[in-house]
């Protein structure tokens, strides 16, 4: 049943409803004439006026987000959610530590590098991930989200490479003091080894060698020549792709702009002098290159994160078919939404009609208000924020022409055109410390435009979702909803 058109809530529905108002205009933000007599009052709608499902849209969009996830998790509500991360990788910006300008460089190991910014898991049990080279690079013209299979792997150029999460290390904080005053911080940084040579001398023993032939032939190539070039290393290197091994299911990990990506050869020179050795680095970049820099994100080198969830044995099973939805009912009052994975909650309204029929009567504001059920954030916590976006009966997102471009159609903030895709009406979590907040979204001038037909075309519902395509971050956090509690507050004047 279409949301809005239903004729089948009686007009009683609303008194029953109905709060008595005898609050100031004032107070409710409203902008009230006071030549005559007028009262405010508010409707607050709720089940069974609105009917509250969980859905999963679907992609996700994560091409150059700020970060992007690997990993495999279990959890009782969502299953198994497994990230992939797919990269391009550029070469270094200066050619001062190139092999080719020792005497006698030796190779000493090749590692992935990364910095983690967060870990939804466990941190005890180490990371287990796979690298692999891609058969052909991430195409500029090509879209990429989260349900992407079209970037495609070659043979591994590592598996069950694995990186402590708990690591610490030790930082100076005050120079002034004698001695210096230092703290022990984590040392957020995965380490995937590609090659090593054995270490039989302290503090590194005993440290088998790891092989690696693609390492070699690298190697190889740059020790050729006084420089090394983007061509160069495309000839060597397609792209990345990073996945979690077979065996590992303990957490996700969200890497972020903290610490640039990278693939870096350490050597030393055996022709040097010096006492002790020194090691030297060259280092190929992927991931967020740029803009950890400053820079515009448009100038890194492509990457996405791609990511699948087997909802099998959880109550959320349907959900394997988008079209689906699991009710609250099914859920004991509860809907979820969730980033990443495309978890929504769709609110159906019925029975709104009967304020087109109220003669005198004047919409001032409506908002929907979205409780989060306490104490229900252990593994993942709350989006900070939540957008409304229009769907059909199957889930589908709806879509209008903007600029040339299909764009999902969005709730708009107040003020702005509702017939616009570039201000997204903002859900904030209102009372985020304690242990019931909620969501507000204000959606006043969309009811309006909606009540009086002028929105192209009406939704079959509102999916409630924690990030859209312009949302920049990408992460997990989810919000178990008090569906049964979800109400849609209208204030009114009349006169």
């Amino acid at each position: 049943m279409n949301w809005l058109t239903s004729r089948c809530a009686p007009l009683v529905a609303l008194t029953a409803l109905a709060l008595a108002g005898c609050d100031e205009g004032t107070d409710l933000n409203v902008d009230l004439p006071d030549s005559a007599a007028i009262s405010t009052e508010y409707t607050e709608y709720k089940d069974p006026l609105l009917d509250v499902a969980t859905v999963r849209v679907s992609p996700v969009q994560t091409l150059k987000a700020n970060q992007y996830l690997i990993g495999r998790l279990n959890d009782n509500i969502a299953g198994t959610t497994e990230a992939r991360a797919y990269f391009n990788v550029i070469t270094g910006s200066s050619n001062d530590s190139l092999p080719s300008k020792f005497t006698r460089p030796v190779l000493d190991s090749v590692v992935v590098i990364m910095g983690f910014d967060k870990v939804s898991g466990s941190t005890a049990v180490p990371a287990s991930f796979d690298v692999f080279n891609l058969l052909a690079p991430l195409d500029e013209r090509q879209a990429y989200n989260s349900g992407s299979t079209t970037a495609t792997a070659s043979a591994p150029l590592g598996t069950n490479l694995m990186s402590r999460l708990n690591r610490t290390a030790v930082v100076v904080t005050d120079t002034a003091t004698r001695p210096v005053t230092t703290a022990v911080v984590p040392d957020q940084t995965i380490r995937l080894v590609l090659q090593r040579t054995a270490a039989t001398a302290a503090p590194f023993s005993p440290a088998p060698a790891v092989s690696s032939s693609f390492s070699t032939n690298f190697y190889t190539a740059l020790r050729g020549g006084t420089s090394f070039t983007q061509t160069q290393l495309n000839g060597l290197l397609n792209g990345l792709a990073i996945a979690p091994s077979a065996g590992y299911s303990s957490g996700i990990l969200s890497f972020g702009r903290g610490l640039n990506s990278r693939l870096t050869f350490f050597f030393h020179d055996e022709g040097s002098t010096t006492a002790p050795k020194r090691w030297h680095s060259y280092s190929a970049f992927f991931g967020p290159v740029f803009s950890s820099a400053g820079a515009p994100s448009a100038r890194d080198p492509r990457y996405y994160t791609q990511i699948t969830t087997d909802f099998t044995g959880t109550q959320l099973s349907a959900l394997s078919n988008p079209a689906q939805a699991v009710t609250a009912t099914v859920l004991n009052g509860t809907s979820y939404l969730q980033e990443g994975v495309g978890l929504g909650t769709r609110v159906t309204f019925k029975g709104l009609e009967v304020l087109m029929n109220k003669p005198g009567l004047t919409v001032n504001r409506a908002e929907l208000r979205v409780p989060v059920k306490p104490f229900s954030n252990a593994l993942y916590p709350n989006p900070t924020a939540i957008y409304a976006l229009e769907v059909d009966a199957n889930n589908t997102p709806l879509q209008r022409l903007s600029n040339f471009l299909l764009t999902n159609r969005l709730v708009q903030a107040d003020g702005q055109n509702q017939l616009g895709t570039f201000q997204p009406a903002l859900g904030t979590l209102v009372d985020a410390s304690s242990t019931q907040p909620y969501y507000n979204l204000v959606i006043t001038n969309y009811l309006q435009a909606f009540l009086t037909d002028k929105l192209e075309g009406n939704p079959a519902a509102l999916v409630l979702v924690p990030n859209i395509s312009s949302t920049p971050t990408l992460g997990l956090n989810r919000a178990a909803i008090d569906a049964n509690n979800i109400s849609l507050r209208v204030y009114f004047s009349k006169q």
